[in-house]
Formats: structure tokens, C-alpha cells, sequence
């Protein structure tokens, strides 16, 4: 144990260091574990509190029992989602090995809804074009429950409340280790490690509004920006179309798409549930005459919030989703979760699909993220990425229920990747450990400050800046201004953050103030490329550019250049052959 003044940094070593508890944490330690790896994964909570024990657990996948769909006709419903400006490759390997990860859940106890032995029951959501998306009564719970007791039949170590707050590199680049905030003790750890994934989530908590959970501050990107990697379509976000408006506990809480609440949930060519503004029109049909209330989830979500925007909506702030009693029996056999919810949060007509239903659109998911390449390796030897954490896959919309393939398919890469990494890179124990001090000790400040900002001030006016000027609806003038908010944000009130309990143990106020800079720089990220992107696309609309342009089909990156920002234009990538050649025996697996 070393000294730092009145800080103590408890040295660690692991071969694989995962952050991020959700299901492409879980799926990358059980993989690097399986390669004779030593893995800790960090739990910046408890380590059931994760996104992916929030989400309905959908699953898109080709399993042969609806003969007309494919592999290929999947790949093209994606590209098509994210209006073409996907990674293909990364792409491919979702839809090629989505099938195989969903045996691996159900030989963990995943239980997948069945009609019979040998036939899944299968629906599906807006945008696709076959009914292909399995799931399991017991949604994203269930997901988490497999996983986790996979994890401990393993023996693989799990630290609760323990929070990545930054990665260190050796004097070549490569990661030397990660800098730990021990939160349950109030203590720092320098993990040293040859590699770090990173599956810490998304970056919801980013707006005033979100679906996701409290601890989607963006973390891991942040840190893997300030670490040297590159981040790719970080300008785009996903908004649910439907959440619940009211009571304030529930706002946000996603409802998933009127799909669900319409004969379009099993057939393509049926009628999804309808949206109506406060004059009883069908507003949607403008915007998606042919898909309607079917079509995907950018579309959706934009065209509610132009309602609400220009006085269309209901007094609340919502519109109204009026849904098919026919579906209720087979909604509340696979979403018994959400009847539940909107029983005690609307009441009983709602619940059982038999009164309207006031809806918004709610921050959900980060279509960006890290850059990284089919094994999940960034620019950065021994740093990781994968999950929501990771962009490129989904391109400029997500079709829903991709999430779930997604961070089993790229979880279980980088877990082997990260594994055959650290046979090559072995930091030694004083590399990075003087950065690790020096950071832990400016991380600590506030706690010694007695006068000056709390967080949750700084927290409120990020999120409101984010939400009213880089959400569903953006233009360059507001854009501009938000970028020189954020600017002043950093030069005068994050030096003056405060932390007024002064306890090291369990303290959320001194967490969120390690978050706010986080979240500072992946606003300024997301808003930087929203400004250079001239162009309307997928989940991404300008109203001074509302029209999408051919001569931006392409990817934004974001690097840091000498500590400021730096965005460029780069060509999609392509299929030029067979994917990820490396490794392939590990991906047939």
C-alpha cells in the first residue's frame, strides 16, 4: 500500500480489468475467464443495478423457424435503420453470430418463451421487415440472473460500488492499470492491468429526461477519450418514442413502441398502435405514410416531440397512444412487467391496453460510443471497449431489440481479445501508479472545499442544456451557444465543485461530482459533432438542415488534440472481405 499524503492507493493486479456490470461486462468476463484470464469486474452499484436488468430483454436473431428471413435480409434491416452509415463489418458479426450467443444464454438458464419444443415465440419491432425478435418472461432480470450465477460458479471476482475513474498508459501508450474509487469504503485502488474493457453503459444521464438507469453518466467513454481512443457517432442518440409522462418517479420509464401495442408486434403488415396530438389527428402519418406507426424508432420519436414542441400536445406533455385491447393477452404474457407499471403509475384502463395512453419520447440509448474494431480493440493497446459503451453497429438509429445481441456478441469478443492482450503486455507495478496518485488526489478536492457548487446544480444544468439543444430537435445557433455554456461550465464552476458531506464512505455527492466530468466532456464531444454534422439522419435532426445529404454518408470521430477536441469526417466502413480474420477459431465457438 503507497502513500499519497493523506490519500492511500491499494495496488492490485488483475489480467483483465472489465468495468461495467450489465450484460457485456458479465459476457466479457466469462469469456477472458474461460481464456485463463485473472478478471475483475468493477459494479459501480450494487452489481444487479445495470441497464441491461431494466431493459424487456429482446432479442434479434434469424433462427430458421420463419423461412423467409436471413442473416442477410437482418444485415440490410440494420444498415437501413441506421440510415447506411453503420461499420459493416461490425454489423455482419451481429447478425452472424446473434444465433450462437443466444444458445450460450439458454445453456447458462436463460428460459426463451417457447409455443413449442422446438419453436420460439417470436414477434417483432418497428422497422424490421420479419418477425425474428425472441425474449423470456422474465426480460433483462433474467438475463442478469443467468449471467451472474455463471459469474460465481466461475469464481470470477466482482467489486461493488467500485467505479472506474480514469485508465493509465505506460510510457509506450498501453494501458498500465485503472484508477479505482472504492466507493463502499471510501478508498482508492490502482488496478495495474494489461488491458481495460470498457461496458460501462451509455450516456442517458445526460439528459433531463432518461429511460436508463442513474449510473449511465457516459463514464467509460469519457475515460477512453481521455485515454487516446477515438469515439464514432457520438452525435447520435436515441430516444424511446413512448414513456411514461407522469408521475414524476415514472417520467422517462421507457414503454418500449406502439408496435408492441398493435397487431404489427407479430404482423409486418398490420396496424400499430396510434398516435394522436391533442387535435385527434394522426400526426405520424406526415412523417411515415407507408410504416406509420410501425416505422422505427427515430421517426417516432421526432415526430412526437414536434407535436409537443409546436403546442400540439396534451397538457402534461405528451400525446396520446391508443392501443388494440386484442393484444392484451399475449402483452401481459410477455411484458407482465409493464402492465404492472402502468397499472400503479396510470391505472387500470391503461393497463389493460383499454384507455388511451399519454406518452413522450425519453433519453435511452447511446448510438456512439468508443471506436473500436471487430474484436473490440480501440486505437489504444490494451484498452477495450464494448456494448453501449462501443459505436459503429447501429449507425444512426438502433433497430429495438438489437441491444441484447449486440452486447452478447461484442461482450464475449472483447473478453477474449482482452484475454490474448494481456499475455503480451505486462505493465509493471509502478507504471502509471504516479498518475493514479496525482489524479486520485485532484478527483478528492471537493471533498476539501468549503465553499463553492454542489454537483447536482452542475448535474441539473448540464442535463437541461443537453435536452432542450442537443436532443431530438437541433440547429447550429443553439448548438453554438451550448458549446460556449459547457465552455463556462469548466472554467468556472467545475474548479468551485463542493462536496458538502465530507465522509469518504458511500458518499453519492463526491461520486457525482467524479461523474460531472465525465459527463462535461461527452457533452461538449456530443455537441461539437452535432455542430459539424450539416445534415438530418437516422435519430439526428437539425431544423437548418432538415434534409438528409448524400455527401454525409459517413462516420464523425472525436479525438482529443492536445487536450481540445478535434472532429473529423471519415468513409463508412465497408465489407472487403471475410470479418475479423484474427481469432476467428475463438468466434466459431
Amino acid at each position: 500500500m503507497s502513500q499519497t499524503g493523506p490519500f492511500e492507493v491499494a495496488v492490485e493486479r488483475c489480467d483483465v480489468l472489465i468495468a461495467g456490470s450489465g450484460a457485456a461486462g458479465m459476457r466479457a468476463a466469462i469469456a477472458a475467464h474461460d481464456a485463463g484470464a485473472r478478471v475483475v469486474m468493477l459494479a459501480k452499484g450494487p452489481r444487479r443495478a445495470n441497464h441491461t436488468r431494466m431493459s424487456g430483454g429482446r432479442y434479434n436473431v434469424v433462427t430458421g423457424l420463419n423461412p423467409p428471413d436471413s442473416n442477410d435480409a437482418f444485415f440490410r434491416d440494420t444498415l437501413e435503420s441506421g440510415a447506411d452509415i453503420n461499420n459493416h463489418e461490425l454489423t455482419r458479426i451481429l447478425v452472424d453470430e446473434a444465433l450462437a450467443r443466444a444458445y450460450d444464454l439458454e445453456e447458462y438458464g436463460l428460459a426463451w418463451d417457447r409455443t413449442g419444443e422446438r419453436q420460439y415465440y417470436m414477434s417483432m419491432t418497428g422497422g424490421g421487415t420479419f418477425v425474428r425478435t425472441i425474449g423470456s418472461v422474465d426480460e433483462g432480470i433474467g438475463i442478469t440472473e443467468v449471467m451472474l450465477h455463471q459469474m460465481h460458479k466461475r469464481g470470477i471476482r466482482i467489486c461493488d460500488f467500485h467505479m472506474l475513474a480514469d485508465v493509465m498508459r505506460d510510457e509506450r501508450g498501453s494501458v498500465a492499470g485503472g484508477l479505482v474509487m472504492d466507493l463502499a469504503k471510501g478508498v482508492w485502488r490502482y488496478f495495474c492491468s494489461p488491458t481495460v474493457v470498457i461496458a460501462t453503459g451509455g450516456t442517458s444521464q445526460l439528459y433531463a429526461t432518461s429511460s436508463g438507469p442513474a449510473i449511465n453518466t457516459g463514464d467509460g467513454i469519457a475515460i477512453a477519450l481521455r485515454a487516446g481512443a477515438e469515439l464514432v457517432d457520438i452525435e447520435f442518440m436515441q430516444f424511446i418514442p413512448i414513456s411514461f409522462v407522469y408521475p414524476p418517479s415514472a417520467r422517462g420509464y421507457t414503454l418500449t413502441e406502439p408496435a408492441h401495442y398493435g397487431m404489427r408486434h407479430f404482423d409486418p403488415n398490420a396496424e400499430a398502435a396510434h398516435l394522436l396530438n391533442n387535435r385527434g389527428e394522426r400526426f405520424v402519418l406526415k412523417h411515415d405514410p407507408v410504416r406509420k406507426e410501425g416505422s422505427t424508432r427515430d421517426v417516432l420519436a421526432r415526430a412526437i416531440m414536434l407535436e409537443i414542441l409546436e403546442g400540439r400536445g396534451t397538457p402534461e406533455g405528451g400525446v396520446l397512444m391508443i392501443p388494440d385491447p386484442q393484444v392484451f393477452e399475449s402483452f401481459l404474457r410477455e411484458r407482465p412487467i409493464y402492465v404492472k407499471r402502468l397499472l400503479e403509475n396510470y391505472g387500470e384502463g391503461q393497463a389493460r391496453l383499454q384507455a388511451p395512453i399519454q406518452v413522450m419520447p425519453s433519453a435511452l440509448y447511446t448510438l456512439g460510443g468508443v471506436r473500436v474494431d471487430g474484436w473490440c480493440r480501440t486505437g489504444v493497446p490494451g484498452l477495450l471497449a464494448a456494448g453501449e459503451a462501443a459505436g459503429g453497429v447501429h449507425g444512426a438509429n438502433r433497430l429495438g431489440g438489437s441491444s441484447m445481441p449486440d452486447i452478447q456478441v461484442f461482450g464475449r469478443r472483447a473478453g477474449i481479445a482482452a484475454a490474448e492482450d494481456a499475455k503480451v503486455q505486462r505493465p509493471s507495478e509502478a507504471a502509471g501508479l504516479a498518475q493514479a496518485r496525482a489524479r486520485a488526489e485532484a478527483l478528492s478536492r471537493p471533498l476539501g472545499r468549503a465553499d463553492g457548487i454542489r454537483p447536482s446544480e452542475l448535474k441539473r444544468a448540464v442535463q437541461k442544456l443537453m435536452w432542450d439543444h442537443v436532443g431530438l430537435v437541433r440547429n447550429g445557433e443553439k448548438l453554438q451557444e451550448t458549446l460556449r455554456a459547457f465552455a463556462d461550465l469548466r472554467r468556472d464552476a467545475l474548479p468551485r465543485m463542493k462536496v458538502t458531506d465530507r465522509s469518504r464512505v458511500l458518499n453519492r455527492e463526491w461520486m457525482e461530482s467524479i461523474e460531472l466530468e465525465n459527463m462535461l466532456d461527452l457533452a461538449e464531444a456530443m455537441a461539437a459533432a452535432s455542430l459539424e454534422r450539416r445534415e438530418t439522419r437516422g435519430a439526428f435532426y437539425r431544423t437548418d438542415y432538415p434534409e438528409t445529404d448524400p455527401e454525409w454518408t459517413a462516420n464523425l470521430r472525436v479525438r482529443l488534440d492536445s487536450g481540445k477536441l478535434a472532429v473529423h469526417r471519415q468513409p463508412i466502413v465497408r465489407l472487403a472481405g471475410p470479418a475479423s480474420p484474427s481469432l476467428k477459431e475463438a468466434a466459431a465457438g
